[in-house]
């Protein structure tokens, strides 16, 4: 009796659970309605979410240990039972097994046996029938019952909404304007940053690369400009050829020599290469007691010199700067051919172009002396210089010119030996002998000896240059006696036109004497005995250009071209050469063309551009 209390106790209490599963209704018949089929609610939300476009919910598996969900798990290889409900709980079931509903929360008050009780099926009927003693219960009824939407909807676990593959544009607006609006986080706001570093690092060093390659870019360009060649611009002018031969020639005047009585050191008193009168005081030989007073008075000298160059420089002497101006266009040629021989390496007419230098500024210095100049200064030194030319003129012996002339005061010993008629009647072999034997520069004497020639006077205003020339270099009817011809002395840097051919003598060997006279220069050659000459043979004058200048020239037949610059562009013309040498060449327009002429601009280095550049 007990156990029938016990069987009904526990079907009441399942069929109470079951009302509560299915909302508590009961069928008209006074049965339970089964829960919906879960298969066909599934079936029935993929069919609506396929009209609306949307993808159908996924399954929600049960997880144990969630709220909300069963936590009943069918074991692997546990067989089913026969007669078994499809859920004996209630919930609805996936096809593999799974449910899909929310487990029901334990209720107070039962024990875990009942728990258990409740969640095992009751058989449908005992195949070995009842027990003795025990009364049949009614077989349960397979037919589930039926739920109504309303309790599907209020007791079925929610189906979890499906994930669309796009949103609508309303969702993606809304999204993005809650990003907008949200406020960053403090790591957020630190990658950010990082980021914002990172990029504004990229930036400056890709920003300094540029500017480094922009920067070499520019030194290699104007390095280039600055290396490259560029075409030099020069005016067409008129210009002389000179063909020449070259040869060692001694140089002499018709000079007389002064004697000194008494020894002692030597002072000059006129300046070297100067022009002298008859019985003019020249120099005085003084005693060796006197040296102190010579001292005192070439300082004094010196101090006199000093303040004058301060009171030219200051505007204070009319005509100083005439006095200048000459005396620098007489010095720039030795200058010239000072440079010349230097950068040559060639020193052995230095002593010579230091006598010149020197016969020059003491002709500035005796020109200078000449002029006003009103300063107290320069008063005082001029009577300190009487007074110590007046000491020695009482103890020294003094030197007068003996006749008008040009006076030296460098002597070689040849003054008295060789001279015009000398060089008209020798023989050609003493000649040479002289030539081979003389100096090349003179020097000058400090101190004498009683008896000794201290000075040379030339006494006229002719000088003679004597010198043998070859066959081979030009032949000797080109000199014959009268002709005129030029004699360059690049020592001195001067270019003697008009010397006129006094004697031709043929020698052996093919070589012949010449001997010129001319009137030119006899003052810068005065202390020159013998010097390096070039005779001129032709000369051309015309349109000079340097050869250098000339482009594919055919000296054979004449004919070249030159670059000149043609309203900035570079244009080449056809020339004719008519005479040239190692430097120069003579040229004219070929035809009637009347380009090139003086008013051309020619390229004096026509390798640095082409036809149809641009010059400037």
């Amino acid at each position: 009796m007990s156990d029938n209390n016990n069987r009904q106790w526990f079907e009441d209490n399942n069929d109470s659970q079951d009302r509560r599963r299915v909302g508590g209704k009961k069928s008209h018949a006074g049965e339970r309605k089964s829960p919906a089929d879960p298969s066909r609610k599934h079936r029935s939300a993929r069919k609506s979410t396929a009209q609306s476009g949307k993808q159908p919910p996924r399954p929600n598996n049960n997880r144990p240990n969630q709220p909300g969900k069963s936590n009943q798990q069918k074991k692997p290889n546990q067989p089913n039972r026969p007669n078994q409900p499809d859920n004996a709980k209630g919930a609805p079931v996936s096809s593999k097994g799974k449910p899909h509903g929310k487990a029901q929360p334990q209720e107070k008050g039962q024990s875990k046996g009942q728990i258990q009780s409740q969640g095992k099926s009751q058989p449908k009927g005992n195949p070995q029938g009842p027990k003795k003693g025990q009364q049949a219960s009614k077989p349960q009824q397979s037919k589930k019952p039926q739920q109504s939407p309303e309790n599907i909807k209020k007791n079925d676990t929610p189906v979890t909404p499906a994930i669309p593959l796009k949103g609508s544009k309303e969702d993606l607006k809304q999204d993005k304007k809650a990003k907008k609006n949200a406020k960053p986080t403090p790591d957020e706001i630190r990658k950010k940053s990082s980021r914002r570093k990172a990029l504004v690092s990229s930036g400056v060093a890709i920003g300094l690369v540029l500017a480094g390659i922009m920067v070499l870019f520019f030194v290699v360009h104007h390095l280039f400009d600055y290396f490259a060649v560029k075409p030099n611009l020069e005016f067409v002018t008129n210009g002389t050829i000179e063909h020449t031969i070259g040869s060692r020639a001694i140089i002499v005047r018709d000079e007389s020599v002064v004697l000194s009585n008494h020894g002692g050191d030597f002072v000059t008193e006129a300046a070297e290469g100067s022009r002298v009168a008859a019985g003019q005081s020249i120099a005085m030989v003084v005693p060796a007691d006197m040296q102190t007073v010579v001292e005192n008075l070439r300082n004094t000298q010196s101090q006199i010199s000093d303040v004058q160059q301060e009171l030219i420089a200051e505007g204070s002497a009319e005509g100083a700067d005439v006095i200048y101006r000459d005396i620098d266009q007489s010095l720039t040629p030795i200058v010239n051919m000072l440079r010349l021989d230097s950068i040559n390496g060639n020193l052995s007419e230095l002593s010579s172009y230091s006598s010149s230098i020197s016969v020059l500024l003491n002709q500035r210095e005796t020109e200078l002396a000449g002029l006003a100049f009103d300063d107290e200064r320069l008063r005082v030194l001029r009577s300190d210089e009487r007074g110590y030319q007046s000491q020695l003129e009482n103890r020294a012996s003094v030197i007068y010119a003996p006749e008008p002339g040009i006076v030296s005061f460098k002597l070689d010993g040849l003054e008295t030996v060789i001279n015009y008629e000398v060089l008209l009647n020798a023989d050609a072999g003493t000649i040479r002998d002289y030539i081979n034997g003389a100096v090349g520069v003179i020097p000058s004497v400090l101190t004498v000896q009683a008896g000794d020639n201290v000075a040379r006077i030339a006494s006229n205003d002719e000088q003679y240059i004597a010198c043998f020339l070859n066959e081979s270099d030009a032949p000797m009817s080109a000199f014959e006696v009268g002709s005129s011809h030029t004699v360059i002395v690049g020592s001195e840097g001067l270019s003697i036109g008009k010397c006129i051919v006094r004697r031709v003598t043929p020698t052996s060997n093919g070589n012949y004497l010449v001997v010129f006279s001319t009137t030119r220069y006899v003052e810068n050659l005065l202390d020159v005995r013998s010097a390096d000459i070039e005779v001129v043979i032709t000369e051309t004058r015309g349109m000079r250009v340097p050869v250098s200048s000339l482009v594919n020239p055919d000296y054979s037949r004449g004919v070249a071209t030159l670059y000149i610059n043609n309203q900035g562009f570079c244009t080449e013309v056809g020339v004719l050469i008519e005479d040239y040498d190692r430097e120069f060449a003579i040229i004219k327009p070929i035809g009637d063309v009347s380009v090139p002429n003086l008013q051309t601009v020619y390229i004096t280095n026509p390798g640095s551009v082409n036809p149809g550049d641009q010059v400037s």
